[in-house]
């Protein structure tokens, strides 16, 4: 006879079934870093943030980011990506501090001026580098830069119509596959792509 072990837990409040569930599976099973930062979304800011970047029709990452990490042709962005990529956008600035509402809207702006900027290449993902995880990312860096000093911090608004018209010089690059970003990869390349993206915005 096989005797197996098992061990319940009682009268847990839903965020400490939460917490459990997470530190079990991703300790032991794994049950993915995407799907971690979904459960984890109402006791972290940048987790929520990330999910609603996701989920709201009106991002630009609505029907091409996946909550439970598996990618697909059209949802090639995971929800670990979104929270990597807002961690490089606030890191080590005034607007971390901000609501978490807040910093949503500032994102949901930051990337629909890009989305606006360049429609074809942002929609196709095969033919264009615009939407990949380097690239994204590179945006990020850049947007750490480029946010602070285009926000006001009295009256809580960024200058959206600066931020459009400095970030009108992304149109000069060239995002296709098979052009020069086609070799960029990794956080090196998403450095670089950000210095160039940096230097183009302030000419």
């Amino acid at each position: 006879m096989l005797h197996v072990l098992f061990l319940a837990f009682h009268w847990l409040d839903e965020d400490e079934e939460i917490k459990l569930f997470v530190i079990i599976n991703t300790k032991a099973k794994g049950i993915g870093t995407s799907l971690s930062r979904f459960l984890k979304r109402e006791s972290d800011n940048l987790s929520w943030i990330a999910t609603q970047l996701i989920i709201d029709p009106n991002s630009p990452l609505y029907n091409k980011g996946t909550l439970i990490g598996k990618r697909t042709k059209e949802k090639h962005i995971t929800l670990q990506n979104v929270y990597n990529f807002l961690l490089l956008l606030i890191k080590n600035t005034k607007i971390a501090e901000l609501p978490k509402e807040k910093i949503l809207n500032i994102t949901l702006t930051y990337f629909n001026c890009i989305k606006d900027l360049l429609p074809v290449e942002w929609s196709d993902y095969k033919q264009y580098r615009l939407t990949h995880i380097v690239c994204l990312n590179a945006f990020a860096i850049a947007g750490n830069k480029i946010i602070p000093s285009n926000y006001n911090f009295v009256s809580n608004q960024l200058n959206i119509k600066e931020v459009n018209k400095r970030m009108s010089s992304i149109k000069i690059f060239d995002w296709s596959s098979e052009g020069t970003l086609k070799y960029l990869k990794g956080a090196s390349g998403s450095k670089l792509l950000a210095e160039d993206i940096i230097a183009s915005v302030k000419k």
